[in-house]
């Protein structure tokens, strides 16, 4: 590990450090977190560095696998797969618990884990079929999903339309642990997986055939990394909603800080996502107060799109090809 490294690292801890000292002094509304610490400071400023790292670690593995700089955990479809799920069991019993866990959050981690096993499906039942046909039959899936959601939200009443519309805007609004405990366990696997393909990840990288001659296991490795990427995701989109670009943007900042190779930039993506999500949440959920004194919350999700949407344009009139940097 060279002193580029290190540097990057300390700068990161320091920051995450920052953010998680800030947020729990501000709080939510002008109510500091301390006042509410175990209840809903603590499993909110958790859950935010969990999803920001689990969905920057996922995004690097797509873009690796792709070789694509704007794949992101949301291309092949989950998020969408997952919002149908919560969406149709909204309409049909608006919530509720079974066995302790929440109705709508089972509903989405089905949706999306359904989702993805029909994109990988699909995609291989052509016997050609490569990284661009699961790509693109990931894409066509979301749009299908996304259509009938809109069939779902046509059909739901007032009630259930406007609880649909919020689960979807993304939100770090959890209560106890056990939805941390439960995304934990899935970014446990997810980050498993990434600590035994590492170097899987960097041939691939430089494409299939290079991959091949270097004794990887392209069709093996390619279905554990797409698998283990997807499920990253759907732990946090079950319990958060589709809280979009924060896979596109981070794995980007994080090889400009630590370089393209994955033994350093997935601990690099961890920590930048760790702080960079609840220091989101900070601003959105405080926004309205700053500005108008109106406690309402803005979902983080919103402010993640907004964000994101500006970062994709900065790539898109960037116009480079290679995912090493931009």
């Amino acid at each position: 590990m060279t002193a580029r490294h290190w540097q990057a690292y300390v700068l990161l801890v320091a920051l995450l450090a920052a953010v998680s000292g800030i947020s729990v002094a501000v709080g939510t509304t002008g109510v500091p977190f301390s006042l509410t610490w175990h209840e809903l400071g603590l499993p909110r400023l958790l859950m935010g560095m969990l999803a920001g790292a689990s969905l920057a670690v996922a995004g690097a593995m797509f873009q690796s696998l792709f070789r694509n700089p704007l794949a992101s955990p949301y291309t092949l479809g989950v998020s969408s797969g997952a919002s149908l799920g919560a969406a149709v069991v909204i309409l049909l019993v608006g919530g509720g618990l079974w066995h302790g866990v929440p109705l709508v959050s089972l509903a989405a981690f089905a949706g999306a884990v359904v989702c993805m096993s029909v994109v990988y499906l699909v995609a291989n039942l052509r016997r050609s079929g490569g990284i661009g046909t699961l790509l693109l039959a990931g894409i066509t899936i979301g749009f299908i999903c996304s259509a009938l959601i809109v069939m779902v939200l046509f059909l739901a009443q007032r009630y259930d339309l406007e609880a649909i519309l919020q689960w979807t805007m993304g939100s770090l609004q959890v209560v106890g642990f056990d939805p941390v405990y439960e995304t934990l366990a899935m970014a446990a696997v997810g980050g498993g997986v990434v600590a035994w393909l590492h170097r899987d990840l960097d041939l691939l990288m430089m494409g299939e055939v290079v991959a091949a001659g270097r004794g990887v296991s392209v069709g093996r490795s390619r279905l554990v990394i797409y698998f283990a990427a997807s499920l990253l995701t759907a732990g946090v989109v079950a319990h958060c909603g589709p809280i979009g670009f924060v896979g596109l943007m981070i794995p980007h900042l994080a090889r400009h800080m630590v370089g393209p190779q994955h033994r350093y930039l997935l601990p690099a993506c961890v920590l930048t996502g760790a702080a960079f999500l609840p220091l989101c949440d900070l601003l959105a959920r405080n926004a309205m107060w700053w500005m108008t004194g109106d406690s309402r919350q803005v979902p983080v999700g919103v402010l993640t799109n907004l964000i994101g949407g500006a970062f994709f344009l900065y790539l898109l009139l960037r116009g480079r090809g290679g995912i090493g940097g931009l």
